[in-house]
């Protein structure tokens, strides 16, 4: 897909050397220029470079009226080294100025964090808190040993807020020590809230001993407490349970026939399902929906990945209702702890089962999470919730016709089919998107492709995937893209591909002409600001029907298309395949138009079935090796 929009023609092969994802914006500094007579420097790059010899202490920069407590108002001011104490001293008041005085002095980082360590010493109770919480802040960014001893020491604190704040900002910390000092912390504390915040910590430095330590604490009668602590258990076996590893049996075949949703995007479903073996039953959705396929996995679940159109594949479990007392968690954790759920489970996971749980419609719902994980825990303590480290991803579908729900066991496995992706380009096409266009295209080996947006060459590439073609042509308006194009088409072990800088509007491919344009044009939203997608369209249209050869075929992604059905006809394009598809907040229309116009107003080399002698470059291409496949 293209990253600009129109420009000069230019025929070219070679392209310059850029990235295909833009860097983020980076200050330069200008060269310090001294005056001789003044003794400053000339521009602001060199005042910066100057502050920072100076130690940021050039006061006599600012204003006569300048306040510290009015300039920490903007959001955008930079303090300098010398303001950090009086900084410190807003932060532990806790008044009007506070938050202001902290985000600036966030700015400053480990030398604030000093400052504010050096005035604990001698503060009162109510700032010391309050300076303990700023420094858990600096030391969650910055990975300082005196910044963790600092924190682990005030685990001590006279202040149980201060103890608090500091359990809290530990608990992100982690380590050996860490947890060691929150066991005994806990262990010793008498605190109510104090002790929730220690347990909540441990939880998330996981390991051994912080399982220990909240299996043996007794919470007391304190309900919080014991909430607390049985969320912090389950959050620390299941990190001290890391060390082993978990993975997804993809080459192992299924034990019997078992039920399978193959997910796409939104108006895929009938390519997708026509891309599957026919042995497993692909059918579509019988809501309708043409987002899915359903299907019967026979043999390994391996062989799904040959849909290129697919997005990603889960085994569906039996709805379960909804119980009042109980609620969605409960249902899901019957769901999940249901002998289909555990044969599915034991069979295809290697290692511990590790699990986490999303929901189909979106949302965190973390209290339901954790009542379901809670429930699941109890039920069958071998199946483990880790949302950081899954093996599974249990997909709550909450159904709408009925109140019950339906889990789908979704396994957490490395793709292998777009290992080629090593560059990207913005608005780049997704390689699902770019398999469905070579899907309705079709493949011929005398086809000559061009891609007049090829962005970063993915449409190319799966062409390349799907069988043998005589020449390939990429054009685009962007260098970077262009480079990204080349170095793609090279991990699927293509050198020779044309690649050239272009306009998709005004280009005219050199020798043999097209048989076949694919492409995902820009929609507009990113990369056509401010020109008029209706005649940007009909150009393309008009200019691309014109250098392709009579029977040639355009697979194309259309924004428009109404207008792109009107265009067609008054050009001669006939309308094959057409096909509504959801492309991620709008809707657009993948279409297949065949060039129906006579050969009479250009003088091709040849027609898309004309006999040629095949050169040794031809001869040779056939379908390559999948990148990552052996």
């Amino acid at each position: 897909m293209d990253t600009s929009s129109t420009g000069c023609a230019e025929c070219s092969g070679g392209v310059g050397v850029g990235k295909g994802i833009p860097r983020s914006k980076q200050w330069r500094k200008s060269p310090r220029a001294v005056s001789s007579r003044r003794g400053r420097t000339a521009s602001r790059g060199g005042a910066r470079r100057a502050q920072g010899e100076r130690g940021q202490d050039m006061t006599a920069r600012r204003a006569p009226d300048f306040r510290l407590e009015e300039a920490i108002r903007d959001p955008g001011f930079s303090p300098r080294r010398s303001d950090a104490a009086a900084l410190v001293e807003l932060v532990a008041e806790e008044g009007e100025h506070t938050d202001d005085a902290e985000r600036s002095l966030l700015r400053l980082g480990l030398e604030a964090a000093r400052v504010a360590m050096e005035r604990v010493r001698t503060a009162e109770t109510k700032p010391r808190a309050r300076l303990v919480a700023f420094v858990g802040k600096i030391a969650t960014e910055q990975a300082e040993p005196e910044l963790s001893a600092f924190l682990i020491g005030a685990l001590g604190d006279a202040d149980p807020r201060a103890r608090r704040f500091a359990a809290n900002a530990l608990g992100k910390l982690r380590g050996p020590e860490v947890e060691s000092a929150l066991a005994a912390a806990l262990a010793a504390e008498n605190d109510a809230p104090a002790r929730r915040a220690m347990a909540a910590a441990l939880g998330k430095t996981g390991g051994d001993e912080a399982a220990r330590a909240l299996r043996q604490l007794d919470t007391g009668g304190d309900e919080l407490l014991a909430r607390a602590t049985a969320k912090a258990s389950l959050m620390a076996q299941r990190t001290a349970g890391r060390e082993v590893p978990s993975t997804f049996e993809v080459h192992k075949p299924a034990a019997s026939p078992v039920p399978v949703v193959l997910h796409c995007r939104a108006g895929l479903g009938p390519i997708l399902r026509d891309e599957i073996d026919v042995r497993l039953a692909p059918r579509l959705a019988p809501d309708g929906r043409e987002d899915r396929v359903l299907a019967t996995l026979v043999g390994p679940p391996e062989r799904l990945f040959d849909a290129r159109t697919m997005l990603f594949f889960g085994f569906p479990l039996p709805p379960v209702p909804l119980d009042p007392s109980g609620g969605v968690a409960e249902a899901v954790a019957r769901s999940l702890t249901s002998p289909e759920a555990l044969r599915l489970l034991e069979h295809f996971t290697s290692g511990p089962i590790r699990f986490r749980i999303a929901w189909a419609g979106g949302g965190k719902r973390r209290a339901s999470i954790w009542r379901a994980a809670e429930a699941i825990a109890a039920a069958n303590p071998k199946l483990v919730n880790d949302p950081t480290e899954s093996t599974w991803e249990a997909l709550v579908h909450e159904l709408p016709d009925r109140p019950a729900i339906e889990v789908e066991l979704c396994p957490r496995v490395e793709d292998p089919r777009f290992t080629y992706r090593e560059r990207d380009v913005p608005a780049a096409s997704h390689p699902t998107i770019a398999a469905a266009l070579v899907r309705i295209a079709g493949v011929r080996a005398d086809d000559v492709v061009w891609d007049p947006f090829v962005g970063s060459g993915t449409e190319l590439c799966e062409r390349v995937l799907a069988g043998p073609y005589e020449r390939l042509l990429g054009t685009d308006m962007s260098a970077a893209a262009l480079e990204a194009a080349r170095q793609n088409l090279a991990a699927v072990g293509i050198e020779d591909a044309v690649l050239a800088r272009g306009d998709a509007l005004s280009f005219v491919p050199r020798g043999a002409p097209p048989t076949v344009v694919l492409t995902n044009p820009p929609m507009g939203r990113r990369v056509l600001r401010g020109i008029d997608l209706h005649e940007f369209f009909d150009r393309f249209l008009a200019h691309v029907a014109e250098v392709l050869v009579p029977g040639g075929r355009i697979a194309w992604i259309s924004p428009l298309p109404a207008q792109s059905a009107r265009a067609a006809r008054e050009l001669g394009l006939e309308r094959a395949f057409v096909q509504r598809l959801d492309m991620g907040g709008f809707d657009a229309e993948l279409q297949l138009l065949i060039n129906r116009r006579r050969r009479n107003e250009r003088d091709f080399d040849r027609g898309p079935s004309a006999p040629r002698e095949p050169t040794r470059a031809s001869e040779r291409r056939g379908r390559p090796r999948a990148p990552g496949r052996r």
